[in-house]
């Protein structure tokens, strides 16, 4: 196999100007020509794992989400690409799939991938006791953990997510001075943070207005469309009487909208929806769906940044938590 040594004896340079070409350090014209001359004639690619390794410094960050096929994962995903590009990152990205056995071996992969850091969110599922003990391992290796979505659990990590609790006390106190009085609550799996959070702020609404929960006008599922749909047929074939559904996601929504359009019922006439999250799509569909808008670009930049400042030393000290408020976006749907 080709070294450093092999480029610089036929480019006619030393080994230290061959690895500062190739990490891309200042060197002089001539003699950066002459090695990437040669490093393309034998097609050499730097051994990175090797010199992180040697040097005991990573430029990797790992991300773990759920389900890139959510239309919020892509946006923060491209936010945190760019970011972390030009801090001279690149990004090892992870997919749980929403499964807490894909976390571990996710997990096990930014072990060995000796990440410089860790932005993980949610997997969806109830966590499994081996992730917490991978994470509270990578971070007493030293290696920086951002949680984004997730409870802490006892781990010395930071925090930054979205204060789910005032988003939906927003959307239902607003269904509910608008008229509606019997509003279903649909979401994804019951177990995780934002579920339980957005649940909360639901309740916290109707006994604002002296309203009591009714536990059959809630449901939970998956975090797809195809659930909003099944659990919206589910509730209308229920017979129990509701005016309006908020949706623990944008998607839930326009499966709930689905389901409703099937069945006859007029939105937001017969029946008011309104979402969570403010994908592209609730815009778009008719009519436009009223929703909670969270800003992605705004959690995902606050949290690469506090990342970053964790890994080169700026911020020390206690775990810190960062809560932003999300906004209600009002279209027609409600």
């Amino acid at each position: 196999m080709t070294t450093i040594y092999d480029i610089a004896r036929e480019a006619g340079t030393s080994a230290m100007t061959v690895s500062r070409v190739l990490n891309g350090k200042s060197t002089s014209a001539t003699a950066r020509a002459k090695v990437e001359r040669v490093v393309r004639k034998y097609g050499y690619v730097l051994n990175t794992r090797a010199a992180n390794l040697k040097s005991n410094k990573s430029l990797a960050i790992g991300v773990i989400i759920a389900d890139i096929t959510n239309p919020v994962y892509p946006t923060a995903v491209r936010t945190m690409h760019d970011l972390l590009k030009t801090a001279g990152y690149h990004l090892i990205l992870g997919i749980t799939y929403g499964k807490a056995e894909e976390q571990i071996e996710v997990l096990h992969m930014m072990q060995r991938e000796r990440v410089a850091g860790l932005l993980l969110g949610t997997c969806e599922e109830k966590e499994h006791p081996e992730c917490d003990t991978l994470i509270g391992a990578m971070i007493r290796s030293g290696v920086p953990v951002v949680l984004t979505g997730r409870n802490r659990c006892g781990l010395n990590a930071d925090q930054v997510t979205l204060d789910n609790v005032a988003g939906a006390w927003k959307a239902v106190d607003y269904l509910i001075r608008i008229g509606r009085k019997r509003i279903a609550f649909i979401a994804g799996q019951k177990e995780i943070l934002a579920a339980q959070q957005r649940l909360a702020g639901y309740k916290k609404a109707l006994q604002r207005h002296q309203i009591e929960p009714d536990e059959y006008l809630t449901s939970f599922g998956e975090w797809t469309r195809a659930s909003g749909r099944v659990q919206m047929e589910k509730l209308l074939k229920s017979g129990v009487k509701c005016d309006a559904v908020f949706a623990g996601n944008d998607l839930l929504a326009l499966g709930a909208m689905e389901a409703l359009a099937a069945a006859g019922v007029e939105i937001p006439k017969d029946m008011a929806v309104v979402g969570f999250d403010d994908i592209e799509l609730a815009g778009l569909v008719k009519p436009r769906l009223t929703t909670v808008a969270q800003s992605s670009e705004k959690i995902t930049a606050a949290a690469c940044q506090l990342l970053l400042d964790r890994i080169s030393g700026q911020e020390k000290g206690e775990p810190k938590e960062i809560l932003f408020e999300p906004e209600l976006i009002v279209r027609e749907t409600a």
